[in-house]
């Protein structure tokens, strides 16, 4: 969403300079009449095409999980597994949605729907804040 402002924000005060000069660019016109466009594309339909294309080819994901934690750690646990990781071995965390990702690389995070904490996901929050981690 940040890319969206971010390419909106530049191709206005683009066209904004060109209209002051009298000339209209078509660098900046093309930043806003089609990369803007081939964003919203992007995010809109096939992100979400993607998302359901990996879920229905990985059974793991299909799997039921669970989530708990403790002072200490987070744990997911399901049938093929359990995984334990210390609140500070996380690098950053958004919860945003009804979703919270809980990041371990820039690239790799865990997915925790905010209901399936209950009244818990705040407190979980907190202890991942008192361990260092940031916020996005």
């Amino acid at each position: 969403m940040l890319l969206v402002v971010v390419i909106v924000a530049v191709s206005l005060a683009l066209l904004a300079l060109d209209v002051m000069d009298g000339y209209l660019n078509i660098a900046s016109t093309a930043a806003l009449v089609l990369a803007l466009p081939a964003v919203w594309i992007a995010v809109i339909v096939i992100v979400p095409v993607q998302a359901r294309r990996q879920y229905r080819q990985s059974a793991q994901l299909r799997d039921d999980q669970t989530v708990s934690f403790d002072d200490e750690a987070i744990t997911f646990a399901s049938r093929r597994g359990t995984v334990r990781l210390p609140f500070s071995e996380y690098r950053e965390y958004l919860d945003r949605g009804g979703l919270i990702l809980l990041y371990q690389t820039e690239m790799f995070y865990n997915l925790v729907p905010r209901h399936a904490l209950g009244d818990a996901g705040d407190e979980m929050l907190a202890r991942l804040q008192a361990a260092g981690v940031r916020r996005l």
